[in-house]
């Protein structure tokens, strides 16, 4: 299927944001340019989830906007998202290819090259790799992998990289630069005051036009 990555890659977080629903979280970060959305939450009762993942979904239909969910297989295909992204430790790609078909779109998390070359034959449109710097995102973090890795990831990889874990605004140029065809972000865009400001602070560090 054909799949193109934006170079900002927003990813949510309802408690890092101060916010009671994605749905909120996700109409700033359209308002400020994004284009594809990961609804990240391990926390909401499934139902509350649901219902908010299904809200954002009929918005993301009317703004054209990919929305892809973090982990979740049936919540992905219940909602209606337009795919998944999947972490080592969740249903394998071939087996989540199996359940939502090929018109869904697979992201598949790595941590190291070895993971990402096993990676190589999986059904998956993307890989995410990292944290490239420390990360307090995550309670139990990989270590930081660094640009020079990065760079060797991109090489090996046969689809598109998205980098992720402590990425900044001073950190977007260097990380797309390294090979990244995107830049995943959590916290330095969930934190900010203004999400729709910050997601375009974003974009145009990203088009190297700040």
């Amino acid at each position: 299927m054909q799949f193109s990555l934006p170079l900002v890659y927003p990813i949510t977080d309802k408690k890092l944001a101060n916010r009671t629903s994605h749905l909120s979280i996700l109409k700033e970060l359209v308002r400020g340019g994004a284009e594809l959305v990961q609804i990240r939450d391990k926390s909401t009762p499934l139902q509350e989830l649901l219902d908010d993942l299904r809200r954002c979904v009929e918005f993301a239909a009317v703004k054209a906007i990919t929305l892809i969910v973090n982990d979740r297989c049936d919540l992905a295909l219940s909602s209606g998202a337009m795919g998944v992204h999947l972490g080592q430790e969740d249903l394998p790609p071939e087996a989540a290819r199996s359940i939502l078909g090929g018109r869904k779109i697979i992201g598949y998390s790595t941590h190291s090259l070895a993971q990402v070359r096993k990676s190589l034959p999986l059904p998956v449109q993307y890989i995410g790799f990292g944290p490239i710097y420390p990360t307090v995102t995550k309670v139990d973090p990989c270590p930081a992998v660094g640009l020079r890795r990065l760079a060797l990831a991109c090489g090996i990889s046969s689809v598109p990289v998205v980098a992720i874990g402590g990425i900044g605004l001073d950190q977007v140029r260097e990380v797309l630069d390294a090979g990244a065809a995107s830049v995943a972000v959590i916290s330095a865009l969930m934190k900010a005051k203004s999400l729709a400001r910050q997601m375009e602070r974003f974009l145009e560090r990203a088009r190297g036009k700040q």
